[in-house]
């Protein structure tokens, strides 16, 4: 075992010398040592004592005597410095990462505990957009880290099939004499998107009796009954099919799919909307501009009391979203005696069977027993979304384990919306998407865009390779780029896309990762030489930082179950991937000297592990040759 031996042992030698809470953290300057302690700092304030003279005295009562890591543990302004010996430590780092191998930074943290992670979540009613994208693989991202720590791991895709969204686009095939059949070469979905979606909001906003025919439709649908209904129902199945292509596109998975209308088809609502009327939690509202409609009372909430109460069923008896959403998230919690029945829609590309809500369906999945329920919402829903929140509490819910994973929005530059056929204004250097105005950049474009010119700079330099091949690397190049590109920012930070930056292979950029991986690949295959684990000798900083590096992942890992933070992971992955590259340029490995060439062939072999398992979690595909 490499660092979480290390800690170990540091923390009962300093047991043994008598400190019952001792306190290990990483060195921020492994010049002092591996790993220190604030012991003394605590001890100090207890025995009122100088913490550089408790420091000292601890220092000679450690017994070194039967340590395997340390070498030496020396005093330091009131820190305790743990050395290495470091042809053990790095042969301990080794064997722990060979042993564990596709496992390695992994725990057993969530062993019977249940996950349920909801994402993308796009309305079925147009293809996914750069913004979708990033929801898409922030939720997947955090679903197989999850997955890695060994949590069971539930993935939902919430489809709202009802609302307002999906009257236009019925009202546009059914009124408007729009066909189902899309132009020859364009996707069902981008021609709901582009064009009947778009058409129908410009025609409703100009006839009210389309608007008022758009009414009827929404109210159909929610009825669950007639030919607007059954429309809808081809309408959504036809587009979510296309939006799955995308998403399987961009490596992710789903089980479920959860379709919207089933809240209320299955009565879960109805059950929701009692247990608030009994709580009083509830009003109908009598008079005033929301009269007829039944509202949330939000009175108590020092946030959310001061923009109003939240409309939850309409005056024409129709729900809003936020009222199925707490429906919801209720079912999510394990609130409702109800459940769905299901029937199987289709398989991911890892072979796994996806389910869908189905009022036909024969088969019953019982989701019990959850740790967390994460849905991954961009920023512009926490009002509702706290709204969510409060309800569950209010019927007495353990709200606390629903959480609203934000993040912000996804731009475009000015000059990539140029190259996609957009026409920014002369002051407009960042382009917003709007799916109403029918001004948003679809994610297939751009990952075709991508990979068009990946597979140019591949084709010049393997001329050697046929098309396919050519065609099969660039896809993963592109995917990679935007990927890395949508996880690798703060969550809370708008991102502004450029494309000229994401395909450079120097610098922090997913191409980059690869081509690192790649490199060290190009290595193992050049020799026929055995791995060693065993340092020859004394060994050089560049071979001391990247060991270092490698031992670090299981503890972050750790820490992400606690911050849900992708940006540490990330940012670990870069970092290693330059350790590599350093180690690459100052300590030869091929034309080393025998002993030296096994250890550092060790080394090479142990990053390729590491780092496979680091680029599998940020669903970067990992490429051989590159």
């Amino acid at each position: 075992m490499g660092l979480r031996k290390l800690i170990a042992e540091a923390e009962s030698l300093l047991r043994e010398a008598g400190v019952d809470d001792p306190k290990i953290q990483l060195s921020k300057n492994p010049d002092y040592g591996e790993v220190s302690s604030t012991a003394p700092f605590q001890l100090a304030k207890k025995l009122k004592k100088d913490p550089r003279e408790i420091a000292e005295e601890l220092a000679q009562l450690i017994d070194l005597s039967k340590a395997e890591l340390v070498s030496s543990v020396e005093a330091v302004g009131g820190y305790l410095n743990f050395k290495v010996d470091w042809n053990k430590y790095a042969e301990s780092i080794l064997n722990e990462i060979f042993e564990e191998g596709e496992r390695y930074g992994s725990s057993k943290i969530g062993e019977g505990k249940r996950i349920i992670i909801e994402h993308t979540s796009v309305n079925p009613n147009k293809p996914l957009h750069v913004g979708h994208a990033r929801n898409t693989c922030l939720g997947d991202t955090v679903a197989r880290i999850f997955k890695f720590l060994g949590y069971d791991v539930t993935i939902l895709n919430y489809i709202d099939d009802s609302g307002t969204q999906m009257a236009d686009v019925v009202l546009g095939f059914s009124e408007l004499g729009y066909s189902l059949d899309p132009p020859e070469g364009m996707r069902f979905d981008e021609y709901c998107g582009d064009i009947v979606y778009v058409e129908s909001v410009k025609r409703v906003e100009e006839d009210p009796i389309l608007a008022e025919r758009r009414k009827q439709i929404v109210k159909e649908i929610e009825s669950r009954g007639g030919k607007y209904f059954e429309l809808n129902k081809v309408i959504v199945e036809r587009v979510l099919r296309d939006q799955l292509k995308t998403c399987w596109r961009l490596g992710a998975r789903y089980d479920i799919l959860n379709m919207e209308s089933d809240i209320l088809g299955y009565r879960l609502w109805d059950e929701v909307f009692e247990k608030l009327k009994e709580k009083g939690a509830i009003y109908h509202a009598e008079s005033g501009p929301k009269a007829g409609c039944w509202l949330l009372d939000l009175s108590k909430h020092p946030v959310l009391s001061k923009e109003g109460d939240e409309v939850l069923v309409k005056s024409d008896g129709t729900t809003t979203y936020i009222a199925r959403d707490i429906a919801y998230a209720s079912w999510k919690l394990g609130g409702t005696s109800k459940d769905f029945t299901y029937a199987i829609f289709g398989k991911n590309p890892d072979g796994t069977k996806i389910y869908i809500t189905s009022g036909n369906g024969d088969i019953q999945l019982k989701l019990s027993k959850i740790e967390k329920v994460i849905n991954v919402i961009d920023v512009r829903q926490k009002r509702p979304q706290e709204i969510v929140r409060y309800a569950l509490k209010i019927m007495g819910l353990q709200s606390e384990k629903y959480i609203h994973y934000a993040y912000e929005v996804v731009a475009l530059s000015r000059s990539d919306a140029e190259k996609l056929g957009f026409s920014p204004g002369p002051d407009q250097q960042i382009i917003h998407m709007s799916g109403r105005r029918g001004l948003y950049v679809k994610v297939d474009q751009l990952i075709d865009m991508l990979k068009k010119r990946a597979a140019e700079e591949v084709a010049q330099r393997h001329p050697d390779w046929d098309m396919n091949r050519i065609e099969k690397v660039a896809e993963k190049i592109a995917v990679g780029a935007l990927r890395y590109s949508l996880i690798k920012p703060d969550i809370d930070k708008m991102i502004v896309l450029n494309t000229e930056d994401m395909l450079k292979l120097e610098g922090d950029t997913a191409p980059y990762l690869q081509y690192t991986y790649a490199r060290a690949c190009r290595i193992l295959e050049k020799s026929d030489s055995q791995v060693s684990t065993n340092p020859p000798g004394s060994l050089m900083d560049v071979e001391k930082a990247l060991l270092r590096r490698m031992t670090f992942l299981p503890i972050l890992i750790q820490e992400f179950g606690e911050n849900l933070l992708v940006k540490p992971i990330a940012n670990y992955a870069y970092r290693l991937a330059s350790e590599f590259n350093n180690f690459y340029e100052k300590a030869p490995v091929l034309h080393a000297e025998e002993s030296v060439k096994r250890f550092r062939l060790g080394l090479v072999k142990a990053f390729t592990i590491v780092f496979g398992n680091v680029l599998k979690l940020l669903g970067i595909p990992v490429i051989d040759v590159m």
